[in-house]
């Protein structure tokens, strides 16, 4: 019991870190992409849901929230997630290595947090954004430099280790005909991460 204590403590404490870290990026996200309340949002490869929720309560109950993920087991998880913190203005949409799944016009702005180096047909996924986005929108890409020691990722452009310098990750963004908002060298995050926040001219 003595032994059992101080590690819930510590797994206590490293769970509220974590859920601060989380806490201090989705304010730079609101920051970098100006969400307004009520706008449409797209959280691009969401993982579990973390960000979709935050992004949720940030837009509020007139804006929405969509959660795209490339697996089934993936998407089922988000919907647990959002339906148990009782929100109701997040939805879920299957999508694959072609595409986002996303309708046509559909955002104000798209989130992709260490998704873009996950791309096997980075210019097919660019173009599914570009229709996703309505003039104007902004689309917020968090992303880190090439991590040699990380696994490597099958299909993949080689990029010298698991991710996507900056320089290369704006080349191809601008190859698509978006243009650079800002550029945050510095983001808070972990292993050197960065974010540019891009938009589709109007």
């Amino acid at each position: 019991m003595g032994l059992l204590a101080p590690r819930a403590l510590l797994v206590a404490a490293l769970a509220a870190q974590a859920l601060a870290d989380r806490g201090a990026e989705t304010t730079a996200i609101a920051e970098a992409l100006a969400l307004q309340g009520g706008e449409q949002v797209a959280d691009v490869g969401a993982g579990d849901g973390e960000y979709s929720q935050d992004l949720a309560d940030r837009v509020g109950a007139r804006g929405h929230v969509i959660a795209t993920e490339v697996d089934d087991d993936k998407l089922a998880r988000i919907r647990a997630r959002v339906e148990s913190a009782g929100l109701h203005n997040v939805s879920t949409v299957r999508g694959d290595q072609e595409g986002s799944g996303l309708p046509a016009g559909c955002c104000d702005a798209i989130l992709l947090r260490l998704v873009y180096h996950h791309f096997t047909d980075p210019a097919a996924m660019r173009k599914s954004l570009w229709s996703a986005l309505r003039p104007g929108g902004r689309i917020a890409v968090v992303e880190v430099p090439p991590q040699k020691g990380w696994r490597h990722l099958e299909g993949v452009p080689e990029r010298g280790g698991h991710g996507i310098a900056a320089t290369e990750l704006i080349g191809d963004m601008r190859s698509s005909g978006f243009e650079v908002v800002t550029h945050h060298a510095v983001w808070p995050a972990e292993n050197d991460a960065y974010c540019v926040v891009f938009r589709r001219p109007g």
